[in-house]
Parts: structure tokens; C-alpha cells; sequence
């Protein structure tokens, strides 16, 4: 009788450490999928800060046909900061090469600065043009920016190429004399 009772034991353990492993195996899984709806989430709410920002600075362009110092761009500034600042979070919250930089940004916030430096002055002719000039590509930017993420959390190739043109398009205009 005793000897039976081993067996037996042995036969429970037998089947109770592939069970465990089992259990062990299906919690990895689901752990697994778990962070990684925890990341397309923080991905997610990164996506719409910076939509947010860029939206933001699209008002901020377009109320630019109003200025006429340079002491009325430090809202612009900032606008351009905080946009360039969250993208760069947002880029980083995926593989590289999968969201473009904005260079655009960068180049803005030089000129915006470049403007500034002289201190407060009138804004010549010239300036507010090239400003009202980058207002309409970074509205259609804007719009484009809103639809770069789908609601599963994937990123839209169409308009991040539509987005990558739309960057090109500003830089060429920072870039004209």
C-alpha cells in the first residue's frame, strides 16, 4: 500500500510541473500582450499631445497676419518649441525611420529666433510674408498630422508620406531669400 501511494505521488507530480509550466507559459503571453497595449497606449497619448501642439501652431501661423513687431512672436516661439519638443517624444516611441523628424520645425524656431534677436523692432515687409506664406502648407500639414495614427494605434504610410512632402515644402520656403 505504501509503495502504491509513491507511485501515485509520482504520477501527480509527473502531470503538476507540465502543468505549471503550462500556466506559467500562458501568463508570459498575456504579460506580453499587456505591455504591449500599454505601449501602443502611451504611443497613442503621445500622438495626440503632438497632433494637439501641431494643430496649435497652425493657429499660432495663422494668426501671424497680425503681427507687426517681433516682441509679438514669443507666443510663435513657444508654440514652435513645444510642437518640435513633443513630436521628438512621439518619433521616439517608435523604431527608428518609422515617423520622420520635422525639420521644419527646427528651422522655423531659427527664423522665428533669428527674428527676435535684433529685440523688438517692426517686422519688415519681407518677413511677414515668408511667415504668411509657411501658414497655408502648415495648416494642410496639420490636417495630414491629424491622421496619422489610425485608432488601432498604427501609423498611416500615406500621410506620413503626405506629411514628409509637406515638410519639404516649408523648408523650401525658409530657404528662399
Amino acid at each position: 500500500m505504501r509503495r502504491w501511494n509513491r507511485k501515485a505521488a509520482g504520477r501527480y507530480i509527473a502531470w503538476l510541473i507540465p502543468l505549471i509550466v503550462i500556466i506559467w507559459g500562458t501568463y508570459q503571453i498575456a504579460d506580453l500582450r499587456a505591455s504591449k497595449a500599454a505601449h501602443q497606449d502611451a504611443a497613442r497619448m503621445l500622438f495626440e499631445a503632438s497632433s494637439f501642439q501641431i494643430e496649435l501652431l497652425s493657429r499660432f501661423l495663422s494668426e501671424a497676419k497680425g503681427i507687426q513687431s517681433s516682441s509679438q512672436l514669443q507666443a510663435l516661439t513657444n508654440a514652435v518649441y513645444s510642437a518640435s519638443y513633443v513630436h521628438e517624444r512621439f518619433a521616439r516611441a517608435f523604431p527608428e525611420g518609422q515617423v520622420d523628424r520635422l525639420e521644419s520645425l527646427e528651422k522655423i524656431m531659427q527664423y522665428v529666433l533669428q527674428l527676435q534677436i535684433g529685440g523688438d523692432r517692426r517686422l519688415k515687409e519681407e518677413e511677414l510674408a515668408r511667415l504668411q506664406r509657411l501658414e497655408p502648407i502648415f495648416a494642410e500639414l496639420a490636417a495630414a498630422y491629424a491622421r496619422l495614427m489610425t485608432d488601432g494605434g498604427r501609423l498611416n504610410r500615406y500621410e506620413s508620406g503626405l506629411i514628409r512632402e509637406l515638410d519639404d515644402r516649408l523648408l523650401a520656403v525658409l530657404e528662399q531669400p
